[in-house]
């Protein structure tokens, strides 16, 4: 017995020899043992759970027969898992289904014994890496290839007919009948009132013409050899057809017995055997009928030609026997269908390039290297092609075509300001004006003082050859000519330098970078960024240059030239100065008119008359401003409970008086912080120390009359409970339970509601609580856990300190002595 080992699915099949039959449905025959449950597909535990149905067997069941199998208890699990998932999708017609009737019909008449379809339903990848590259083996494991016979074609006429075919007769005319006969075992049918008729071994052309003779006798008007004189007709076609029985033996990598269609050929055959093995023969497959061979089929000849000759329709208990190759040779490099290649005696490298569709455009013919084994050791040859086309291959050759080398025998290469770049071919006494000429001459932005030639050694080094580009075109120097490989490359003007730009930035619309060119003055540049910003102050425009022309050997103290303008809305100068041209890198500032802001908004919200957004009117607009727009406290108002929540930028930098916050890149991570105000006292007090100036985005909150104060953090039932006079924070703690086992009592705190915060404070033995007022919340800290040490680490530390003591103490004791 011999196991296939599935890479990805370790399903194994028994392989009988060709005396046994292999059966399909037979789920005994799955070496449950080397079965990994986790790499079988879906479809293959369908598989078992459609041939356990046909078994009449049950989840439970097929996992105690798996068991006694030798597979684990874990395996087991997840078997009856599986199984359970597909029994499920059964059930709920989850299950693929063939709309083709023809095939359904024969699903059905061959469900238990077509070994082909079940076959061919399990993945059975190469036993060998280099079986893969056998040329003629992948058409026999891809499952994308299918070798299955059709159903969906007319009876051939040389189809020869045996007990199990049906056969179907249709009359029709002045009289009309239908018949679906079975041809039976001693090969005949049985046409009621007329008797049986032999048709077995006879082809469907025969038979057709021994049954419309035989049914002149109960049909007087069928007259199939004179259809002008008939009123009758039929017509004999088959219905389903007989299965057979074929023996795969030798060298295939499932051998055994099959039951197929009577359609099949030797190829369906084999594809469902998976092919011949490693060691098998794709050159001389024989079918055996009876003692003799019938047919001798040469897979490569359907590869390479297309020939299926020799690809006949099997008979039952036809023998396909596969022997062992007798010459293989492999063949690797530039051709376009390398791998291992068996061939016929006699057979030349001509047939073996031709099986291989012909060398790729790279490959390299005049050498062709032939390994080749003798008696004693391996020998090399060279091979030229086509010369060496008759050559005879032999058993374990391997010719290596190697490809074209990577170099050009006459190229040069001329690059940059030239207006045909690219590669030239080089012809005997090619100059480089000659390669300038080819390439359309030079560009106008061609740097013409220098060009380089870069040039390869005969040892394939690298040198430069320099030239002045106008003094070779014009003939002030010297032609230079070229060589193999030579590059040439012109720069362009623009390569020689930075790239030239402006920068224009302020109150402008589209501030930015653009290209410099050549008399832009400071009112093209506004133009270029889309004109003035309505913030923008046209009577303060500066230009800021680059310091250049400098002494080389002074390091000065100024960096830079500062120039300003007046342009008017219509970018026109003011001052007279059009002719002030810019240069490369100059940068431009629009200036923002000093007192243009855009609206800032502040925000006044419960108990005023009016709340809601204010403007800020001026820089310096303070909290009792704001108090006046809204017109006024309403009657409702708590003034001590006043708070101010104000805006904090964080990670941003104010850039105002650069006038270029438009600019920048700011990273925003705003937060809201509360701001502890008097609002009683900024009222009878306005534009005092307490008065704060408004900033945008502040937002004053005026609450009603707070009646009642909040005991939160560490106290055992945090409360909000009624405000009394004189009310003490010990009174407020002692009302919420007291303190708990970790409360910080020292550090407690209050915060009231205008948001000003205080805390108790102790001088000596007096303790000093912040007073109390409606709307205030009373905190007390959690104490920090101090995590312990343990009494092993406590002896542990006393120890080391007595050992210690101990060791100093003798040391002194001995420097005494």
């Amino acid at each position: 017995m011999k196991f296939i080992r599935v890479s990805g699915a370790l399903l194994l099949f028994v392989c009988f020899f060709f005396s046994f039959e292999l059966s399909a449905q037979d789920i005994g025959g799955i070496d449950f043992a080397s079965v990994n449950v986790d790499n079988l597909s879906d479809a293959q535990i369908r598989q078992i759970w459609e041939r356990a149905q046909e078994e009449n067997l049950n989840v439970q069941q097929i996992g105690a027969l798996a068991q006694s199998r030798g597979m684990s208890a874990g395996e087991v699990s997840k078997l009856r898992n599986r199984l359970n998932q597909v029994r499920t999708q059964v059930r709920t017609g989850d299950r693929d289904m063939d709309s083709d009737v023809l095939r359904e019909r024969e699903r059905e008449r061959f469900g238990e014994q077509d070994t082909m379809r079940v076959l061919r339903s399990i993945e059975l990848p190469d036993s060998l890496a280099h079986e893969r590259r056998v040329f003629g083996a992948n058409i026999f494991r891809d499952r994308a290839i299918s070798f299955e016979p059709s159903m969906n074609i007319p009876t051939p006429i040389d189809y020869t007919l045996g007990a199990g075919d049906e056969i179907v007769i249709n009359i029709w005319g002045a009289a009309e009948a239908n018949y679906r006969l079975t041809v039976s075992p001693e090969g005949v049918i049985r046409i009621p009132n007329l008797g049986p008729i032999q048709l077995d071994g006879l082809s469907m052309q025969d038979a057709r013409t021994r049954i419309l003779d035989r049914l002149q006798n109960i049909y007087s008007g069928l007259r199939p050899n004179q259809p002008e004189n008939a009123n009758t007709f039929a017509e004999v076609s088959i219905g389903n057809v007989r299965s057979i029985k074929v023996t795969i033996m030798g060298e295939a990598m499932q051998p055994g017995t099959y039951t197929v269609s009577s359609l099949s050929t030797v190829f369906n055959a084999l594809y469902a055997a998976g092919g011949p093995s490693d060691s098998g023969t794709f050159r001389n497959i024989q079918i055996i009928r009876g003692q003799e061979v019938a047919a001798t089929l040469d897979i490569y000849d359907f590869l390479v030609y297309g020939d299926q000759s020799d690809n006949i329709r099997l008979r039952d208990q036809d023998i396909i026997k596969i022997d062992p190759y007798i010459n293989r040779v492999r063949l690797r490099g530039e051709v376009k269908r390398p791998g291992i290649f068996e061939m016929k005696e006699g057979e030349t490298l001509s047939d073996l390039i031709e099986f291989t569709s012909g060398f790729t455009e790279n490959a390299y013919t005049r050498r062709l290297v032939l390994r080749r084994s003798t008696d004693v050791q391996r020998s090399i040859s060279d091979v030229s092609w086509p010369e060496g086309g008759d050559l005879v291959m032999r058993a374990g050759d391997e010719l290596r075509v190697g490809e074209l080398l990577e170099r050009f025998e006459n190229r040069v290469e001329i690059e940059g300001a030239v207006f045909r770049e690219g590669e030239f071919e080089l012809s005997e006494g090619m100059t480089l004006t000659d390669l300038i000429e080819k390439a359309e001459g030079v560009r106008e932005d061609a740097y013409r003082q220098r060009g380089i030639i870069l040039r390869t050694r005969d040892n394939l080094t690298t040198e430069s050859v320099a030239f002045s580009v106008d003094d070779v075109l014009e003939g002030r120097a010297a032609d230079i000519e070229l060589r193999r490989d030579d590059v040439v490359r012109i720069t362009s003007l623009f390569d020689m330098r930075e790239e030239y730009t402006i920068r224009v930035s302020g109150a402008v619309n589209e501030a930015g970078e653009f290209d410099f060119v050549e008399n832009l003055t400071v009112s093209d540049a506004i133009y270029l960024a889309d004109g003035f910003r309505e913030s923008a102050a046209p009577y303060r425009v500066e230009v800021a240059r680059r310091m250049t022309g400098l002494d080389r050997f002074i390091k000065g103290n100024q960096l830079a030239e500062r120039f300003e303008f007046e342009v008017n809305q219509n970018l026109e100068f003011v001052d007279g100065q059009e002719d002030f041209v810019l240069q490369p890198f100059d940068q431009v500032f629009v200036r923002r008119q000093p007192n243009y802001r855009e609206q800032q908004t502040v925000e006044v919200d419960g108990e005023v008359n009016f709340p809601g957004n204010y403007v800020l009117e001026k820089r310096d607009a303070r909290i009792s401003d704001l108090i006046q727009w809204s017109g006024g406290l309403s009657d409702y108002a708590y003034p001590r409970g006043a708070s101010l929540t104000r805006q904090i930028d964080r990670d941003e930098e104010s850039l105002e008086d650069l006038d270029i916050a438009d600019e920048l890149f700011e990273v925003e991570d705003r937060s809201n912080t509360r701001v502890g105000i008097r609002l009683a006292d900024i009222l009878q007090n306005p534009g005092g120390p307490q008065d704060l100036r408004l900033e945008p985005g502040d937002v004053l909150h005026i609450p009603q009359e707070l009646q009642t104060i909040r005991v939160e953090g560490e106290v055992l039932f945090p409360v909000s409970i009624r405000y009394d006079d004189g009310m003490s924070v010990r009174d407020a703690i002692n009302r919420a339970g007291g303190f708990t086992d970790r409360a910080q009592e020292r550090r407690t705190y209050v915060v009231y509601a205008n948001g000003e915060v205080d805390r108790s404070k102790r001088f000596l033995f007096i303790r000093n609580d912040p007073s109390l007022e409606p709307g205030a919340t009373v905190v007390i800290p959690r104490e920090e856990e101090i995590e312990r040490m343990s009494p092993q680490e406590r002896i542990a530390i006393y120890s080391t300190i007595v050992s210690m003591a101990a060791i100093v103490t003798n040391t002194i004791f001995q420097i005494r002595r």
